[in-house]
């Protein structure tokens, strides 16, 4: 089972990056609701370790900023064995030149010993593949650019390798340091045990060592050193056997094996420290010769290391095992020493112990220009409608248009005719809704926000509209789809990321007319003046023609008969515009829902970095593939994402007489609540499902649309009134 985890914050690239991992992966079980986010790697690599415990397949994706400082962290913290590969190395070399950025050529080629690794077109920021504990994990980039052909690679040697091949890992010759001297008969394990067992009870620290037949050795002293059965337990690792292995499963080097026999031996008693000791391994040389060797391993919780103890000379055979365990001891006794020390320079210092210290909070640059903000508009407006309740139902997402949270992310688009016209055959973004992901509609639950204190009211003053997005927000972003097209997505994957739960259908038979405001037009016609009036030439062509997709859909819903309220119509269209109505049309493309009826598909010009419900905006039903928190990337780089609109408090009066028939007096704070949203921006704004207006109560979008006649861009606002003078 494949499951996904990155951290909650992204910038937008990356959560571009983990949109185009999740459509590419859908069909190999990645679905939405095996997509873990967090606020740390810390709490990433816990839960990333538990499933690998599970026998989980694992897929750590990474911020590319960050990418090879986590990938060096990951690796300690799961205990592999660092090594740097030299095929990274090559394909870096074979690629950069002067115009390449400067990079770091260490960082760039380190991965697990053992492991598969996954290039990018370039070398850089390449991915990885190794057995961990009882699963499988890989580590990718959140890289828009690079990720296509890491994924590529992962897939086909990793998903849908043949059982029969076995995917080509990193091997290295281990260095031969540490090696017994030829002339040494015999050896005392004992003073290295001993020395040991006194580190631990020392420090207070427990170690487990993996069972083997060098483990018992040490076991084989409990009558010679006191104290040892107190601080070392053993324990028995017990391996599946290799011919019950998934046929997709990686091969596990040695030295991996025994890094996860030290780890298992830690994780299993809850022990400071782990250690094992490989059985005697052998190997040819080039001259002809003999290679014997054995690992050891120690583990500790957040790193590991293996090294290889090897001779030439068979007379060596019977001291080999010994000389491994003697290193091993000696190797965790450095360990403590190291551990004591610091301990020591910390109490004669006087400074807190690191682990002690309380973990800091760090605010993101984005929330310190929210606090900014905040700040601001608390200075200059004294009196700000706090007065809000809101529906924590009301919408299925809590994102932050700017911090996508990645577990509402996923495509959900099937094809009936398989590859799309048009696309690149190797990028099939056709995916099936998963049963139970339909967004829920609102519910009765509500939350009351607090009211702030507020000076003596006015009856004069000013309201001011602080309003995210252009349009109703349902359905498709037209700024969002140029967007998405600009980083390379084709017009399926971008109404994929929008009519959530559709399927594309081909072969349709267009009609010869399409009727608007009363008038038939030739359906090519119609449709390249509606692109053109909607979007126009500026826009990318995959935008384009998922629009132009839309457009038909939804003129194919009402029956081709449509009135000037459906969309813009007029404009002489452009070459680009005719250009992507022939596409669409050449295949027959539309939207259906449940078999092949044709979908609702409405669209709108910004959202405000996440789409709301139809229920939202036009209530009484709910619309299961228009339940919104379709998270619109680069919506927030348009311009217009924000806009502002201000009004007097008397001109307020006389707008809400006029359009509602309700007279409004006294203070003028009080004449507007807003009642519920979607928290579409954050907890305290969204696109408003319902507003008290006077006493009466209407939708956020009857507000915006018949009561402010659209003076306001998008029901996705925060209202401030500012009394005279203040």
């Amino acid at each position: 089972m494949l499951k996904l985890f990155t951290l909650e914050n992204l910038p937008a690239s990356s959560a571009d990056a983990v949109y185009k991992i999740c459509l590419t992966l859908e069909k190999y079980g990645l679905t939405d609701d095996k997509v873990f986010t967090f606020e740390n790697y810390d709490e990433l690599f816990d839960s990333a370790l538990r499933a690998l415990q599970d026998g989980e397949r694992v897929i750590i994706a990474a911020d590319s900023a960050d990418y090879n400082s986590v990938k060096r962290e990951m690796i300690g913290k799961f205990l592999l064995d660092e090594y740097s590969s030299p095929n990274i190395a090559e394909r870096i070399s074979q690629n950069a030149d002067d115009g390449t950025a400067s990079f770091d050529m260490e960082s760039e080629c380190i991965i697990p010993r053992g492991a598969l690794f996954h290039l990018s077109p370039d070398g850089l920021h390449s991915g990885f593949s190794c057995a961990v504990l009882n699963g499988t994990l890989t580590c990718l980039p959140l890289d828009f650019v690079r990720v296509d052909a890491i994924l590529e690679d992962y897939i086909a040697s990793v998903l849908e390798a043949p059982q029969e091949s076995e995917p080509e890992t990193e091997q290295a010759e281990e260095p031969d340091d540490n090696e017994p001297d030829e002339e040494e008969q015999s050896f005392d394990i004992a003073p290295s045990v001993g020395a040991m067992v006194s580190a631990l009870i020392q420090l207070s620290k427990t170690a487990a060592f993996a069972t083997g037949e060098a483990a018992m050795q040490v076991y084989n002293l409990y009558d010679r050193i006191d104290g040892l059965s107190d601080v070392v337990n053993f324990v028995e690792i017990v391996d599946e056997d290799e011919d019950n292995t998934d046929e997709n499963e990686l091969a596990e080097s040695d030295s991996v094996k025994t890094i996860r026999h030290a780890r298992e031996a830690m994780f299993n008693t809850e022990s400071d420290f782990g250690a094992a000791v490989s059985d005697i391994l052998t190997s040819e040389n080039e001259d002809g010769t003999t290679n014997y060797f054995a690992y050891i391993a120690v583990a500790e919780k957040k790193r590991a290391k293996a090294k290889k103890i090897n001779t030439t000379n068979p007379n060596d055979l019977e001291l080999l095992l010994p000389h491994c365990v003697a290193i091993l001891c000696d190797t965790l006794t450095e360990k403590l020493d190291d551990i004591r020390k610091k301990e020591e320079e910390r109490e004669t210092s006087g400074a807190v112990p690191e682990e002690k210290k309380p973990e800091e909070k760090k605010l993101s640059k984005g929330m310190l220009i929210f606090i900014a903000a905040v700040l601001i508009v608390a200075a200059i407006t004294p009196v700000i409608l706090v007065k809000i309740i809101w529906s924590k139902e009301d919408t299925t997402t809590t994102m932050n248009p700017l911090l996508y949270s990645q577990s509402d992310i996923s495509s959900q688009t099937q094809s009936t005719s398989g590859a799309f016209p048009g696309i690149d055959s190797n990028v099939n973004p056709s995916t099936q809704a998963n049963a139970g992901t339909t967004p829920r509609e609102p519910t009765a639950t509500e939350y009351s926000a607090q009211p702030t204190a507020a000076p003596a009211p006015s009856n004069s003053g000013k309201f001011t509209f602080y309003v995210f997005g252009y349009g109703h927000g349902v359905g498709m972003s037209q700024h969002g789809a140029d967007y998405l097209a600009s980083q390379g997505w084709n017009y399926a994957q971008i109404l994929a990321n929008y009519y959530y739960g559709t399927t594309l259908v081909t072969g349709d038979t267009y009609p010869e007319t399409i009727k608007y405001n009363g008038s038939d037009y030739k359906t090519r016609e119609y449709l390249a003046s509606a692109l053109e009036s909607e979007m126009g030439s500026s826009f990318q062509k995959e935008a384009l023609k998922a629009q132009a997709v839309a457009l038909y859909t939804f003129a194919k819903y009402y029956n081709y008969n449509l009135g000037t309220d459906s969309n813009a119509f007029g404009k002489a269209p452009s070459q680009a515009c005719y250009d992507a109505v022939d596409e669409i049309m050449k295949y027959g493309l539309y939207i259906a829902y449940s078999g092949t009826e044709p979908a609702l598909t409405p669209f709108h010009s910004i959202s405000a970095g996440i789409t709301t419900s139809f229920y939202n905006v036009w209530g009484k039903t709910a619309v299961p593939y228009l339940g919104g928190g379709r998270p619109s990337y680069g919506d927030y780089q348009a311009d217009g994402f924000k806009s502002t609109y201000s009004v007097s408090s008397d001109e307020m009066k006389k707008i809400i007489k006029n359009k509602l028939n309700v007279d409004v007096n006294g203070d003028p704070s009080t004449w507007i609540t807003i009642i519920s949203h979607d928290r579409a921006v954050n907890e305290n704004l969204g696109y408003v499902s319902s507003i008290n207006v006077g006493g009466k109560v209407i939708s956020g979008n009857d507000f915006r649309t018949k009561v402010m006649e659209g003076k306001i861009r998008s029901h996705c606002f925060m209202l401030v009134y500012t009394p005279d003078g203040q």
